[in-house]
């Protein structure tokens, strides 16, 4: 206990003098301790009138009173008094008996005698110590209740958003703009702030209520990446690119990914290329990592044991070359008559999978969408209680220079810096001033920390005009620009710094993260984009990329 509750106020009900002498007894023997103020009791009533007239810390209760017997004594006490600990002293040596008060609401029980001196003052202090603990997990769970009303509230006020919009067409592209925006901001600090305290030494409690919260804000950001995606889709603004994409690589780079929720489950992950897939083709990479990563997730959501897996290979449809990539699992299963549904939106192949295991529906769905939108498709098989296997195609269209020949590409795998930094915790290796315009104050506080973790001096503008000031007085390795910021926005802020000459580089760092929003940040004069919430692998590879290897690395 500490030096504030080293005063106990105790309570002892019992009808007979003699142990109420020797309890008395035993807790002044024990003020060297702690300094007991003990009142007594000698039947029910007089001990229901003190509870309600005074404050104590604990109840001293024998079970058999004059009016009261058995755990009807202890039901007495705990419902006037629940916040109070209470310890059965019997003269019974009877385990069941014990058992009994305390299911009744006993903290502990003892028995009466000799050994009653070694054991008392301990127990008092353990259920005092329980009670206290009982009581703020008890607090901890109505805020969070509260928190839940609020969000549930919170959540019926975006649907309604939503439908709104949806009415209002014109604007829908706005809204959508602007509620990505102010989701991932608050979300970038959540869970930013979340993997800090990941990196300090901490409780083992502590560490559970850290992963948690992580657990919890990344499914959260899943969902809105999902709702966002569907509702650009539905609206025809989801635009795809076609581009070199190296298989090989974005399969190692999708195994990294999904590795951690594969290893919770301790399930096998299998991940094979035929040789016959061409090194690269032409298509949208980041969409096919986002296509990936959804069959992925969903077959380990539905699979308790055994593997998921992805086979890519050559298949040709309609005399044309595709890069097929087979998803299968060994989970519970697609009924028959529900496999021409499942990529219906907002439909899952049993309402009950939704209670069970979560998710929105959306995410077959967006995966059938874009393979459409990148000139393929995608077919499920399944057996109920053998898992399923979804064929994702994409057109096998390969660069003029490219030879159809396969085979391994080279440097495909990550460094051993990449790994680190995807296992480890920011280090100090790099000096020199940075500077921050970000006029959200978590935000603000979040990127600093990041960014004095790994050595930097940083200085934080709230606006464009502070962030103009700063560069026209001091040097600066590297500016980091929120695009949203009032009096003047990160856009127009580095128009002008460019116009000033500025050649410092410029990373855009903002929540808007549609690939349209880079290209306008690029417009504007930025030299690359981190989007929001940050990432701390990507952020680490900006960095270097314009610090360079003859940087200021420490």
């Amino acid at each position: 206990m500490s030096q504030t509750d080293r005063q106990v106020n105790v309570l002892i009900v019992d009808d007979d003098e003699l142990d109420r002498k020797l309890v008395k007894l035993v807790l002044i023997k024990a003020a060297a301790q702690i300094r007991f103020n003990i009142e007594t009791a000698q039947n029910m009533s007089e001990a229901l009138a003190k509870l309600a007239e005074a404050s104590f810390s604990i109840v001293l209760l024998d079970l058999n009173l004059p009016d009261s017997r058995g755990t009807e004594t202890v039901k007495k006490v705990f419902e006037i008094a629940p916040d109070v600990p209470i310890v059965v002293l019997t003269g019974l040596d009877d385990e069941d008996a014990g058992l009994d008060a305390i299911r009744s609401g006993a903290e502990d029980y003892l028995v009466k005698g000799d050994s009653l001196e070694y054991t008392l003052v301990r127990t008092i202090r353990y259920a005092i110590e329980r009670k206290r603990t009982e009581s703020s997990i008890l607090e901890a769970k109505q805020d969070l209740e509260k928190i839940n009303a609020r969000l549930l509230k919170a959540t019926k006020t975006a649907q309604e958003m939503a439908a709104e919009a949806e009415r209002a067409n014109a604007a829908k592209s706005e809204f959508l703009a602007n509620m990505s925006h102010e989701i991932r901001t608050p979300m970038n600090a959540i869970i930013g702030f979340s993997e800090v305290l990941e990196e300090e030494t901490l409780t083992e409690q502590q560490k559970q209520y850290i992963k948690l919260i992580l657990d919890s804000s990344r499914h959260l950001l899943g969902l809105v990446n999902d709702i966002l995606d569907f509702s650009k889709i539905e609206a025809g603004q989801m635009n795809t690119e076609s581009i070199e994409c190296d298989v090989r690589a974005l399969l190692e780079n999708v195994e990294s990914l999904i590795k951690p929720s594969v290893e919770k489950k301790n399930l096998q992950l299998k991940i094979e290329c035929s040789d016959d897939v061409p090194i690269v083709i032409m298509t949208d990479p980041a969409r096919l990592r986002q296509c990936l990563i959804n069959l992925l997730s969903n077959s380990v959501k539905f699979t308790e044991q055994g593997y998921v897996k992805i086979f890519a290979h050559k298949v040709s449809k309609d005399n044309n070359p595709f890069v097929e990539f087979a998803v299968s699992d060994t989970g519970i299963g697609i009924p028959a008559e529900k496999l021409g549904t499942i990529f219906d939106s907002f439909t899952q192949a049993d309402g009950s999978t939704t209670r069970k295991y979560g998710g929105t529906g959306l995410g077959l769905t967006i995966t059938k969408q874009l393979a459409e939108l990148m000139g393929g498709n995608v077919t499920t098989e399944s057996q109920v209680g053998h898992g399923s296997t979804f064929k994702f195609l994409v057109p096998a269209t390969i660069p003029q220079e490219q030879s159809l020949e396969s085979g391994l590409s080279e440097n495909t795998g990550e460094t051993e810096q990449e790994t680190e930094d995807k296992q480890g915790s920011l280090q100090a290796e790099f000096s020199g001033r940075v500077l921050v315009a970000e006029d959200g104050m978590a935000n603000q506080v979040l990127i600093k920390l990041l960014l004095e973790k790994l050595g930097f001096v940083v200085t934080v503008a709230k606006d464009g005009l502070e962030a103009i000031d700063a560069v026209k007085n001091q040097h600066f390795e590297i500016i980091f620009m929120d695009m949203q910021m009032p009096n003047l926005n990160g856009y127009e802020t580095t128009k002008r710094l460019r116009s000033l000459g500025i050649n410092t580089p410029i990373i855009a760092m903002t929540a808007n993260t549609a690939a349209e929003d880079e290209k306008q940040c690029v417009a504007a004069g930025c030299d690359n984009f981190v989007p929001k919430p940050i990432d701390k692998a990507l952020l680490l590879k900006v960095i270097r990329e314009y610090m360079g290897v003859s940087s200021n690395v420490k």
